[in-house]
């Protein structure tokens, strides 16, 4: 007899509910309704159909859900219940249970399964299975630029065994599965390896398992220990037990397939991605670098076709999103990774004599091969002539989301590290710690999305995942940061103890007190931890720099704007600190503006209201750094500040309007739109206005609108400078001329 539910995590058993009868003990009446709660405080609403003590329940919602148990009546003691899985038996125990009716719940949304499954060859014994997604995925920020994602699997056919890399997310699970056992012969698929597993994957994992079913020998997986212990808590123990044998990589390990294939792996772990693993393989010189290098873009074949000029944008975005919360170990992930493209042009650092004219063949080569763009399968033997021998010789990297990259290598490999130089530079200078854990990834979000707003405004971040970390490491932070923010769920009423003791170290260091601070989390029913962590720090007399953010379930796109305008407000917050800190009244001439800024302040633009919406979030800013850039297509360029709330919803592809404002009638408006706001808070407050057919905001006292779509971005400096194709628009005051702002400095708005 053993516990399933105890040993299971709960987004596990929403994604794979099993069929199971139950017999309740301690009952004289059946309930028609059950709330199981684990050993683990997850929950599982279950509905009994028939009205006897032995009934066959289904699942009515989970935790997981977005509407679970949003109301009940009452509860009752606890009980207990057994009953049988075609595994075997099992014993649930029921610490609540509902006797009343059901509340009434929407129907949660089935999963969408997406069943674009594409094969890629990469070389003769390589190739990848890449789920695609031409639509935004999921709600997290990464998936901002709207372009559909992939995510790919990878299969390597040695001489004597397979291997398996990364399994896909739930929603290409059916189809990935049904692909699988048609491109390989699943009876000699050995070993699974991967380097990175969540919670939203198990059900590729679980479908894996059934289609394995038959072989008398478990299927081995290598992972980290991170992973291992993911998997431990989030499949069930019998499973586990019976299909899979677990291996934990360390640091400098490899797995012989067979033919050369003798599999590298190198452990590069982040405060996101604690499990992540990199592995390469000598005998194709491809490396799988699972999260790293990543894009969410579904275009093209699979590979970079088309080089930095398509896919740059969607590189240097999913790497704010992602990775410039984590600068410090992303640096020394990078470090792990001595990557070289084949064929790059060798260094003649250090070279003399002979070694100078070996480097001149070498570069000959190099130069000649590069343009061939020969098949990755036949290029490893040129490489070995032309490549130095202490580095990771790459032909193509290959990650979990977006394409192949080859073309792109060096590139993509150098533009990492001089974000991360630049990121690093700002962590110097001023740091907000994101203090968090998650159970279910919707804190991780929040918490992202917080990362996202403070970097915007140009400050570091030293990213916590309490989980992981100790508490000596937490104490570190505090004395080095120059503001905080705490996130946390809810799990059974409780904070989780790796928050609890975190927010312990915090109330004992007496310099936080002085720092702004934050908190934020999600919850499922009632949020007690996100109350506690408030009215602690309150207590302990700390000063919030935004109003405590509570999300229920999967945050929306409104949340996430609330929470990334709140992380600019903290570090506007910290930066104006610093700024008290750095001028003192002695100060005062160097404030004033030079010849320079002078000169720049006599540069005028037009005054104009921007305002953009993507689905329930919605921004607008006062804007006159605006001209026409175009005759053919209609253009225009807007230049618009990296710490600006809208600035995350005029991204590449994204609409706008740009109202202009009339002379003598740009006071309401500029009035309105120039005093301090809320995070998520309205921009427009009483102003009138009406909507575009795209549901965009057009200011009905304007003298003119244009509706507008972004087509390219240029980063320039603390700005991004937009180029956008005008859609439509109308003069509304032909009599009325163009509001101009007048400056007296360049220096400032």
């Amino acid at each position: 007899m053993q516990s399933v539910v105890a040993h299971c995590s709960l987004a596990t058993a929403a994604a794979n509910p099993r069929c199971f009868s139950l017999s309740l003990a301690q009952q004289q009446a059946p309930p028609s309704q059950l709330l199981l709660r684990n050993h683990q405080h997850h929950l599982l609403l279950c509905q009994c159909d028939e009205a006897s003590s032995s009934s066959s329940p289904r699942l009515l919602a989970s935790s997981a859900s977005p509407f679970f148990l949003q109301s009940h009546d009452r509860l009752r003691s606890s009980g207990e219940t057994t009953g049988s899985t075609r595994d075997g038996q099992f014993c649930i125990v029921a610490t609540s249970i509902a006797t009343s009716a059901p509340p009434d719940l929407p129907p949660s949304a089935p999963l969408k399964q997406e069943g674009d499954i594409r094969v890629v060859k990469i070389t003769d014994d390589t190739i990848s299975l890449q789920g695609r997604s031409l639509e935004r995925l999921k709600y997290e920020i990464e998936y901002g630029l709207k372009r559909g994602t992939t995510d790919n699997s990878y299969l390597v056919k040695g001489q004597t065994h397979t291997a398996l890399i990364d399994i896909p997310d739930q929603a290409f699970s059916k189809a990935f599965l049904e692909t699988l056992a048609t491109t390989t012969d699943l009876k000699r698929l050995t070993y699974l390896i991967l380097g990175h597993f969540s919670p939203k994957r198990v059900e590729s994992l679980v479908g894996l398992a059934d289609a394995l079913a038959e072989r008398d020998e478990p299927l081995q997986v290598y992972c980290s220990n991170p992973a291992a212990q993911q998997l431990k808590s989030v499949v069930p123990s019998d499973l586990l037990e019976k299909r899979f044998i677990i291996t934990v990589v360390k640091a400098d390990d490899n797995l012989d397939l067979g033919g050369g294939h003798k599999l590298q792996f190198i452990l590069t772990p982040t405060p996101r991605w604690p499990d992540g693993m990199c592995i390469y393989d000598p005998a194709t010189q491809l490396i799988f670098t699972n999260k790293l290098f990543s894009a969410h873009v579904s275009a093209g074949n699979g590979f970079d076709l088309g080089g930095w000029d398509e896919y740059g944008e969607d590189w240097r975005f999913f790497y704010d999103c992602m990775l410039s919360p984590v600068a410090k170990q992303a640096d020394a992930v990078l470090d792990k990774l001595p990557l070289i493209a084949q064929f790059s042009t060798p260094t003649y650092q250090g070279k003399r004599g002979i070694d100078v004219i070996k480097t001149d063949v070498k570069f000959l080569l190099s130069s000649i091969l590069s343009k061939l763009n020969i098949p990755i399968s036949k290029s490893v033997r040129f490489s070995e002539i032309t490549g130095p021998g202490d580095a990771l010789v790459t032909a193509a990297i290959c990650p979990l989301h977006g394409p192949i990259v080859r073309s792109s290598l060096t590139e993509l490999f150098r533009e990492y590290r001089v974000w991360t130089q630049a990121k690093l530079k700002q962590v110097e200078e001023a740091t907000v710690a994101v203090i968090y854990a998650s159970a279910y990834g919707n804190t991780a979000a929040l918490a992202q999305a917080i990362s996202q707003g403070i970097s915007k405004a140009g400050v570091g971040i030293e990213t916590v995942n309490a989980e992981v970390c100790t508490m000596e490491e937490v104490a570190a932070v505090m004395k080095q940061c120059s503001g905080f923010v705490v996130g946390s769920p809810t799990l059974g009423g409780n904070m989780p103890t790796p928050v609890k003791e975190a927010l312990g170290v915090i109330l004992k260091d007496d310099d936080a007190r002085s720092k702004p601070c934050g908190v934020f989390g999600s919850l499922g029913w009632s949020g007690e931890a996100i109350d506690e962590i408030e009215q602690r720090l309150k207590d302990g007399g700390f000063s919030f720099a935004f109003p405590t953010i509570r999300c229920t379930f999967k945050p929306t796109q409104s949340t996430l704007q609330i929470c990334e305008e709140s992380g600019t407000d903290l570090a506007q917050a910290v930066r104006k600190a610093k700024r008290k800190q750095k001028y003192s009244s002695s100060d005062a001439q160097s404030l004033v503006a030079t010849n320079v800024e002078q000169a720049v302040g006599r540069v005028v633009g037009a005054l104009c209201v921007l305002s953009a919406k993507d689905g329930d979030a919605e921004s607008a800013m006062l804007a006159s750094w605006v001209s026409q850039a175009s005759f053919v297509p209609p253009g225009i360029t807007i230049a618009v500040a990296k710490e600006r709330a809208v600035e995350g919803l005029v991204l590449v592809g994204g609409k706008f309007v740009l109202n202009v404002l009339g002379q003598g009638k740009s006071a309401a408006a500029s009035k309105q739109l120039l005093k301090p706001f809320k995070p998520g808070e309205n921009r427009f407050g009483e102003l009138p206005t009406k909507q575009t057919e795209s549901g965009n905001t057009i200011l009905v006292d304007a003298i003119a609108w244009l509706e507008c779509t972004v087509t390219k971005r240029m980063e320039t400096g603390d700005h991004w400078v937009l180029y956008a194709a005008v859609d439509s628009g109308k003069l509304q005051d032909d009599r009325t001329l163009t509001a101009v702002h007048q400056r007296k400095t360049g220096a400032r708005y």
